[in-house]
C-alpha cells in the first residue's frame, strides 16, 4: 500500500481544482501553506487555466505519472478517477467526496473502491473526509480552509472526523503538530496503517487518534504497542459508547464485556492513553507532547495562592484517585521561609509570601519536587484572560518560581488553571518559554496528569504464557460433553480442573433417594441444584436450594424441585447436583469471553445475580499473568470486601488472581472452542485456604448463538 505517497507525494493532481472557494480552491491553497515543492497537476475540463496554470482535462491526460491524487468530486465520478490515478500509476488517493458507506446507498460505490484500491495497492485516506496535511513532509491533501499559523511540532493527529480535525487546528492551545490526518470511512487504508506509518518518524512524538470505530482492531493494537514499545504515547478518544448490548450472549460475561468494554481492555493492554472527551483529548495530548521531563511516581506535588481552590483541587482529586505525596522532610525548609499562619501541607498555599518573593517560591517548590515520591509537581494557577498587566506580570513572575524550583530537583512540572479559559498571553508567553504545558480546568487538567502519570511509571503487562499441559486434560472433558448439549455445572469445572480450578464436593444423583445417600456421604449443610439441559442460571427456573441442614429439609427441598422439574421435557433433566456447602469470606464473580472485534478478555468482580445490575467489575484483554490479575482486582469494589471488611476475615486474594489468570489462559487456549465462560460465585476463602467455583457456565462456539439455551 502507497503510505507514503499519502504522507510525502513526490506530485500531486487535484482533481475538482477550481478558483471558486471549496474542496479544490483549498486543496491547491494548502499546498502553498505548507509549502510543498514537489510537482502539482490541476485537474477541470471545463477551466483551462487555474492560478495562471495550464489545467488538464482529466487525469488521464497528465503526462507521465503522478504519485498522490485529491480527488473532489461527485461520488459516480470517483471509481473512474480511481482507474485513471492507477494507470497513472499513482500510490495513494484522498477523497474528500461523500456518498459512500456513510450513506443507504453508497455501500456498493465503496465496494468498488475498494476492489479499485486492492488490485492496484493503493492507499487511500477516505473517503468522506477532509483529507490531510503533513507538516513533516510539507505535503497536503486538504480540503478546506485553514487558520493564519498552525503550530509545527510532534504530534501526530489521527481523526475519523474533519470537524474533529477543524477543531484541533483552531484550537490555539499551542498542539504543535507534525500531521493532521482525517481518516473518514477508512475504506482501504485506516489509523492502524496510519500509526504504523508516524511511528517511525522521528519528528513524531506523540500521536493522537479520534476513533468514532477502530477498524481492523488487531492491527491498530498491533501498532499502539509498536508506539509503546518506541515510547511514544498514543492518546485515543473513542466515540460511539453506548449501554446497549452489541451481542446475544448466554452467560453474564457478555451483557457486562460489551464492544465498548472490550475495546477499553484492549487499548489497557496494548499501551494507549484512553480520554472522554475532547478537552481531556487536547489536555492529556498538550502534557504529553510538551513535558521535557519523564515522571517516575505517581504521587503528585502541588502548590496554589488559594487555600480555597486546594480544597476544590482536593474534591477533584479524590473523585480521580489522585495522591498528593506527604511532604516530609520538605516540611521543615517550607516552615522556615512562610509566614507563622501558614498551613504547611500538600498541596501548600505559598500565601502572598510565594506570590512577591520569587525566592520563597522557588524554595518552596524545590523542596516538595526533591521529595523522591513526587512525580511531577503542578502550580494551580489562574490565568484568566482579564488580569490586569501588573498581576499577570506578578503571576509570570511566580510561574518562572516554581519552575527553577521544579528544574533544580530535575522533576516534571505543569502548571494548572483552575478557570478553563485561555491563559493570559502573559503567562502563557512565559509558558511557552519555559516549555512549561499550561493545562485549564481543574477535573480535566488533574484527569491529564493522572492518566499521563500512569503512562509514563507502567508498562503494559507482560502476556502470560500459556501452558500445554493444563489444556490437554482440559480438552478431553470437554470432548466428553455430549454434543446436542452445553456441559453442566460439574462438567464445566471438569473441563477447569487441569488450570487449577477447584470445585466443592459434589455428586450427581438420579433419584431423590440418591440425593439423600450423597447428602449423607458428602455431609451436611448441603446444596441441591436441578441439572437441565442448556438451562444455563438455574436460580432463576427455581433449580437451586442453599443452606438445607438436614435430611428432612433436604426432602423437602427435593419436593419442590421436582415440581420446577416437571416445567421441562423429561429427556431434557439431568438429575439432582448435591454440592457441599461452602462457607466463605466473600463470593465473586470471574469470567472470560472472545469478544469478535478485540479478541479474549477476562472480567472480575462483584458475584451473584446482580452481576449485571452493578457491574463492579475490572476487564482485561487476555491473557494476563497473576500480576496484572491482582491488579485487576485492586481497581474494583470488591476487592474492599476481601480485605478483612469491618472485621471479616482476610480473602484469599492471591488464589483469586491465579483463578483470574487461569481463566485468562484457558479462553486464549480455547478460543477456537469457547465463546465464553463464566464461574458464578466464586466463594473466596480465608487467606492461604484458596477459593472455591460453585457455579461454572460454559458456552462453546457451536452453540454460542443457539436460540435453544434458556438464560
Amino acid at each position: 500500500m502507497g503510505i507514503r505517497s499519502l504522507l510525502a507525494p513526490s506530485s500531486i493532481a487535484i482533481v475538482g481544482a477550481s478558483e471558486k472557494v471549496g474542496p479544490g480552491y483549498n486543496a491547491f491553497k494548502a499546498l502553498d501553506f505548507v509549502g510543498y515543492e514537489g510537482a502539482v497537476h490541476l485537474v477541470n475540463p471545463r477551466a483551462p487555466t487555474l492560478f495562471g496554470r495550464a489545467t488538464y482535462p482529466s487525469l488521464a491526460d497528465i503526462p507521465g505519472t503522478v504519485d498522490a491524487v485529491f480527488v473532489a468530486v461527485q461520488a459516480e465520478a470517483v471509481i473512474d478517477v480511481a482507474r485513471q490515478a492507477a494507470n497513472k500509476q499513482a500510490g495513494a488517493l484522498a477523497i474528500l467526496s461523500s456518498g459512500f458507506g456513510e450513506s443507504r446507498d453508497g455501500a456498493a460505490a465503496q465496494r468498488a473502491l475498494v476492489e479499485v484500491a486492492e488490485a492496484h495497492d493503493l492507499a487511500v485516506c477516505g473517503p468522506n473526509c477532509l483529507g490531510l496535511l503533513s507538516f513533516t513532509s510539507r505535503s497536503a491533501l486538504f480540503g478546506t480552509s485553514l487558520p493564519d499559523q498552525v503550530p509545527r511540532g510532534g504530534v501526530a493527529a489521527i481523526v475519523q472526523s474533519g470537524s474533529i480535525g477543524i477543531a484541533l487546528l483552531n484550537s490555539a492551545r499551542g498542539l504543535g503538530f507534525s500531521h493532521i490526518i482525517t481518516t473518514g470511512n477508512e475504506a482501504v487504508t485506516t489509523a492502524a496503517d496510519y500509526i504504523e506509518a508516524v511511528v517511525d518518524d522521528p519528528n513524531v512524538t506523540t500521536i493522537l487518534v479520534f476513533a468514532e470505530q477502530i477498524k481492523r482492531a488487531a492491527s491498530f493494537m498491533a501498532a499502539v504497542r509498536r508506539a509503546r514499545a518506541a515510547d511514544k504515547p498514543v492518546i485515543v478518544l473513542k466515540s460511539g459508547r453506548s449501554t446497549s448490548g452489541k451481542a446475544a450472549v448466554l452467560a453474564h460475561t457478555g451483557a457486562i464485556a460489551g464492544s465498548d468494554e472490550a475495546c477499553d481492555a484492549a487499548l489497557r493492554a496494548a499501551g494507549a492513553i484512553q480520554v472522554r472527551s475532547l478537552d481531556e483529548l487536547i489536555e492529556t495530548t498538550l502534557l504529553a507532547s510538551k513535558l521535557r521531563v519523564r515522571p517516575t511516581g505517581r504521587q503528585l506535588g502541588g502548590l496554589s495562592v488559594s487555600g480555597g481552590e486546594i480544597a476544590l483541587v482536593h474534591d477533584a482529586a479524590e473523585d480521580l484517585d489522585i495522591g498528593f505525596a506527604p511532604l516530609g522532610p520538605a516540611a521543615e525548609t517550607i516552615t522556615a521561609v512562610l509566614p507563622a499562619f501558614s498551613h504547611v501541607s500538600n498541596p501548600l498555599d505559598l500565601t502572598w509570601a510565594g506570590i512577591y518573593d520569587p525566592k520563597v517560591a522557588m524554595t518552596c517548590a524545590e523542596a516538595i519536587a526533591a521529595q523522591p515520591d513526587v512525580g511531577a509537581l503542578v502550580l494551580f494557577q489562574d490565568a484568566p484572560g482579564g488580569l490586569g498587566a501588573q498581576q499577570a506580570g506578578r503571576y509570570a513572575t511566580l510561574l518562572e518560581s516554581i519552575a527553577r524550583g521544579a528544574a533544580a530537583a530535575a522533576t516534571p512540572f505543569v502548571a494548572l488553571s483552575n478557570v478553563s479559559d485561555q491563559p493570559h498571553p502573559t503567562l502563557q508567553a512565559m509558558a511557552d518559554r519555559l516549555q512549561v504545558p499550561y493545562l485549564r480546568g481543574t477535573g480535566t487538567g488533574l484527569s491529564a496528569i493522572s492518566r499521563y502519570l500512569q503512562w509514563a511509571t507502567t508498562q503494559p503487562s507482560a502476556a502470560a504464557e500459556a501452558i500445554p499441559a493444563e489444556a490437554d486434560p482440559a480438552r478431553a472433558a470437554l470432548a466428553a460433553v455430549p454434543s446436542h448439549r452445553l456441559a453442566a455445572e460439574h462438567e464445566a469445572r471438569a473441563v477447569l480442573k487441569s488450570y487449577g480450578v477447584r470445585g466443592p464436593r459434589d455428586m450427581l444423583a438420579a433419584t431423590p433417594e440418591e440425593a439423600l445417600r450423597a447428602a449423607a456421604e458428602i455431609g451436611y449443610p448441603v446444596v441441591l441444584k436441578g441439572l437441565v439441559s442448556n438451562v444455563l442460571h438455574k436460580s432463576d427456573a427455581g433449580l437451586v436450594k442453599v443452606g438445607l441442614r438436614s435430611d428432612e429439609e433436604l426432602r423437602r427441598a427435593l419436593d419442590a424441585m421436582q415440581m420446577a422439574l416437571a416445567a421441562f421435557p423429561a429427556a431434557d433433566v439431568l438429575g439432582f447436583l448435591v454440592q457441599q456447602q461452602v462457607a466463605s469470606v466473600g463470593e465473586i464473580f470471574v469470567g472470560a469471553r472472545i469478544d469478535p472485534e478485540f479478541g479474549p478478555l477476562v472480567v472480575v468482580g462483584a458475584g451473584g445475580v446482580q452481576v449485571e445490575l452493578y457491574k463492579d467489575v475490572a476487564i482485561r484483554a487476555a491473557p494476563i499473568d497473576e500480576a496484572a490479575a491482582f491488579e485487576a482486582i485492586a481497581a474494583t469494589k470488591v476487592a474492599r470486601l476481601l480485605s478483612g471488611f469491618r472485621g471479616a476475615p482476610q480473602g484469599d486474594v492471591r488464589a483469586v488472581a491465579r483463578a483470574v489468570s487461569a481463566l485468562s489462559r484457558f479462553i486464549v487456549d480455547f478460543k477456537d472452542r469457547i465463546v465464553e465462560v463464566e464461574i458464578n460465585p466464586l466463594a473466596v476463602l480465608e487467606e492461604g485456604s484458596g477459593c472455591i467455583a460453585l457455579d461454572c457456565v460454559l458456552v462453546t462456539t457451536d452453540r454460542g448463538h443457539s436460540g435453544k439455551t434458556q438464560t
